[in-house]
This record gives structure tokens, C-alpha cells and sequence, in this order.
């Protein structure tokens, strides 16, 4: 069963449990050492009292068997629920199966982001994140938060990950409909996380600048890359294509901004 990083604060599919603590921990903090343990002096002293070189007794306890097919599907929800990228992953695909089934008039035009209603429907700055137009538009963001998503979870720890994605869909949100209404004088409504998206993207550009990754079969900085698609972006956020680009800059804005945050505090765990 996933749990919290007691230190950390990551959600693990297999935690560790310190056995002079007894609180749960994730892989980088296993170890005493790691997470600073409190119970680990009080076993020294024990250790000096006795004069016995292990105290340690592990307990025995039996363990129910399961059917190949029921652990199969336990272990599939268990790393869907040991980060929250998975279970949002899990929760979008869910609501366009919904989409499908109770179609465009009975689903979408209650959740999607008008920007003329952002104040007197405010739930739609969230729920806007969970829509998506079409199976290819569903596909590429999914792509996009399988790989990154979890990239940034396992720095950051669970909770600030919902911050970053959350604050960056609803800033994106925000980004969108002043810029629709103010410059562009357009009141489409817009669906997708690609906002949210993009402040993963940029928040894990601050924290591990030297990452590389692939766009369009090339390998680059994830730096590069997020500069790439800025620039593209602003490049066309003019054209009135379909794609809401003061979205994507206005989420790569606040990821930066909480990426910079997160590193000024050091509350980061940094990979190579």
C-alpha cells in the first residue's frame, strides 16, 4: 500500500518502515541517516544499557494469498495511487470517457472555461483542466504529464506537485480569458491541462536545468526545450489557431515562479 514520506512527503508504492521510528518512508529516505531519526539515539542508549550488540526482534505475522489476477490488480491501483500524476492521469481518461458517453452539450459546456464566466462559474478554473477535445488532444497531454509529471513529483513530494499543477492550470486559466477578452476580443471557451502542463514542465526546467530530454527525435536541455516552445508560442499566439497559447505561457510564468521558489527554500530532492 502507497504511503507518504514521512520526511519528504512523496508517495511511494512501496514505502519503507524504519524500524526505530516506525513511520514510513520513501526510497531516498530509508535510512536512519536520511531522515534524521528520533528513535535511533534512544536505540543506541538502549543498546548501552543492556550491553547486547542487536535488540532488534522482528515480528511474525502471516500473510493472506492472493489470486494472481486480484494482486495483478491490486498492484496496478497501488502505482496509480502512489502518485498523484497517475491519479490524475487515471481521473482525465475517466472524464472523456464521460465526455463520450453524455456528450459535448451535457458535460463540457457545464465544465469548460468560458472567459466571460470565469467569476460567476469559478469552478470552471479547475474542471477545465480535466476536459479534453478529442482523443489526439487527450493523448499528447497524457503523454506529456506520464513522463513529467512523475519527474517532478518525486522532487518536490506529492502536495507541492498538486500546487504546481492546480496553480498553474487556474493562473493559465486566468491568463487565458484576459487575454482572450481584452486583446483578442474571443470568448471561445477552452478545454485541455495544457496549461497546467506547462508549469510542470517549467518548474522541473528550474530544478534539474540539466535534463535532457527529446523534442521531435532530438535530444536537448530541458532548458532548450522549454525556451523552444515559449518561443513558439509567442510566435504565433496571434494566429487564432485552436490552441490556447496565453494558456501555456501564462502556466510556464507560474512555474517558473514556483520553481524558483522551491529551490530558493530547498525543498527539492535533486536526481542525476
Amino acid at each position: 500500500m502507497s504511503r507518504e514520506c514521512a520526511y519528504c512527503g512523496f508517495r511511494d508504492p512501496l514505502p519503507f518502515t524504519c524500524k526505530f521510528c516506525g513511520n514510513s518512508y520513501c526510497y531516498n529516505h530509508r535510512l536512519p541517516e536520511s531522515h534524521n531519526c528520533p528513535g535511533l539515539a534512544s536505540y543506541k542508549e538502549r543498546v548501552r544499557a543492556s550491553g547486547r550488540l542487536y535488540q532488534y526482534e522482528p515480528e511474525l505475522t502471516a500473510k493472506k494469498r492472493r489470486t494472481p489476477l486480484f494482486n495483478s490488480l491490486a498492484n496496478a491501483v497501488s502505482v496509480i495511487k502512489s502518485n498523484y500524476s497517475l491519479t490524475i492521469l487515471a481521473i482525465v481518461i475517466l472524464s472523456f470517457a464521460l465526455h463520450i458517453v453524455l456528450g459535448y452539450s451535457r458535460y463540457d459546456v457545464y465544465l469548460a472555461l468560458f472567459p466571460l464566466d470565469v467569476f460567476s462559474r469559478p469552478w470552471t478554473l479547475v474542471t477545465h483542466m480535466f476536459l479534453h477535445a478529442n482523443a489526439i488532444h487527450l493523448l499528447f497531454n497524457m503523454m506529456f504529464l506520464f513522463f513529467f509529471g512523475p519527474e517532478l513529483e518525486r522532487r518536490i513530494g506529492g502536495k507541492r506537485f498538486l500546487e504546481v499543477f492546480f496553480g498553474s492550470g487556474i493562473i493559465a486559466a486566468l491568463g487565458y480569458s484576459l487575454w482572450s477578452v481584452y486583446v483578442l476580443g474571443s470568448f471561445a471557451p477552452a478545454v485541455g491541462a495544457s496549461g497546467a502542463l506547462f508549469g510542470i514542465f517549467a518548474c522541473l526546467a528550474v530544478l534539474a536545468p540539466d535534463m535532457q530530454i527529446y523534442v521531435y527525435f532530438v535530444p536537448m536541455k530541458i532548458t532548450h526545450a522549454l525556451i523552444f516552445f515559449a518561443l513558439l508560442d509567442l510566435l504565433f499566439i496571434g494566429s487564432g489557431d485552436a490552441i490556447a497559447r496565453s494558456a501555456h505561457l501564462s502556466g510556464v510564468v507560474a512555474g517558473l515562479l514556483m520553481g524558483k521558489h522551491f529551490k530558493e527554500k530547498r525543498q527539492y530532492q535533486g536526481y542525476y
